[in-house]
């Protein structure tokens, strides 16, 4: 065999088995790494901090306002402030509806969060099935090595074809193209993890089981626990309260809030100067604005929000309704791939072998054998991979992951 080409698949086998790099990487711990440093989870907060400081300023009492006036005939001054007075109970029905919507944000961001995880998962077990198919082909690479090591031999003895040898050569030369294939898809998927995690990450060897754990699945009871989970749920129920609250407030505003001013008035009453105290009250009369449109605006936005929560409900009905069967379909083809492969792959290649040795089939059905082989474990190994992607787009629609 050439050394380049020794070479070459030497340094593929390395990489396909994550020599290169000695710290692995469980699912547990990416998702750790991103909760701890994303992006996504500071601007959360942010928005939550943001919509606080709102809410508040709005629930503020009116600013007191102080004023001075005189009068030049016969010296007379008035000190008073003044201070409305919020009796209708208006500022605390705001301020539960601002508490509503910062309940809201804090929901919307939890719900963008959860997305966001659910997705890092799902390129977590990309990026492993990836991994798990190179040390598939990397093996292979192994068996047709040693072919090719047994067929030179016995060349050189002069009991061997030069036609096996090189047919099993441009074997490897097509599974050692094939690696390098998968490697650089392996590298894209791998991209698409390190997108979730803090710039200068080192993502080396991934560790976990992509096999996916037996469900037993009641699409009723996934659906009421969907409806209780769900974080975008929940925003829009939280949202239905807020606009009430915010109409009932509105509807305050047909009821006046007096303005009371006192204060102190000095004037000159023959040839002294004499003071006393000032007292009045405003009451604004609410002939024009009564909070109407308010009134009406907030009706509307409960009708809108209550519509969308119908809508939504049907969405997760059939969203979970749906990952149950995509999971349920996948699951059975896995276990019927299974059951019928038990036992066959190993024993198949052994008697290949032991048939090619004696003489009773030739070079193509050995390496057929192999290559039926290989391509059995690559279809195990993706069935697993869709199996587990529709096990966590299923607990993505639901809003928690199975046994958490």
């Amino acid at each position: 065999m050439h050394s380049p080409n020794r070479a070459a698949t030497l340094a593929l086998l390395l990489a396909a088995m994550g020599l290169g790099s000695a710290q692995e990487w469980t699912e547990a711990v990416v998702v750790q790494k991103f909760l701890d440093q994303s992006p996504q989870a500071r601007e959360a907060r942010a928005r939550v901090a943001i919509t606080e400081a709102e809410t508040r300023g709005r629930t503020l009492y009116a600013n007191p306002s102080v004023n001075y006036s005189r009068e030049g005939a016969g010296r007379t001054e008035f000190f008073q402030a003044e201070q409305s007075l919020p009796l209708t109970g208006r500022l605390k029905l705001l301020r539960h509806a601002g508490a509503a919507m910062v309940a809201v944000t804090e929901a919307e961001g939890a719900f963008s969060l959860w997305q966001a995880r659910s997705s890092l998962r799902r390129a977590f077990y990309r990026v492993l099935a990836a991994q798990q198919s190179e040390s598939i082909y990397a093996s292979g690479l192994k068996d047709i090595e040693n072919v090719i090591r047994v067929l030179a031999d016995r060349e050189r003895e002069g009991e061997g074809s030069k036609f096996d040898r090189l047919r099993t050569e441009r074997e490897r030369a097509e599974l050692l193209a094939e690696l390098a294939l998968l490697r650089a898809a392996t590298a894209l998927e791998r991209a698409q993890l390190l997108a979730f995690l803090p710039d200068g990450t080192d993502i080396g060897a991934l560790s976990g089981q992509i096999e996916a754990q037996p469900l037993v699945l009641n699409g009723t009871e996934l659906t009421q626990r969907a409806l209780a989970l769900r974080d975008d749920y929940r925003a829009e129920q939280r949202r239905l309260e807020q606009y009430q609250l915010e109409r009932r407030a509105a509807e305050r505003l047909r009821f006046p809030e007096p303005i009371l001013n006192a204060g102190l008035k000095r004037a000159d009453i023959g040839p002294r100067v004499a003071s006393g105290p000032v007292v009045g009250i405003t009451i604004p009369l609410p002939l024009f604005n009564k909070g109407q449109t308010e009134v009406a605006r907030y009706s509307a936005e409960q009708e809108r929000t209550s519509a969308r929560l119908d809508v939504l409900a049907r969405q997760i009905r059939a969203a979970v309704d749906g990952a149950i069967q995509a999971f349920t379909i996948r699951r059975r083809a896995h276990d019927e791939y299974r059951s019928q492969l038990a036992g066959t792959g190993p024993e198949l290649v052994r008697i290949a072998t032991v048939a090619y040795q004696e003489g009773e089939i030739g070079i193509l059905q050995l390496l057929d054998a192999y290559r039926v082989q290989r391509q059995a474990q690559l279809r195990m190994l993706a069935i697993q991979a869709a199996v587990k992607e529709s096990q966590i787009e299923l607990e993505r629609v639901i809003g928690e992951e199975f046994g958490r």
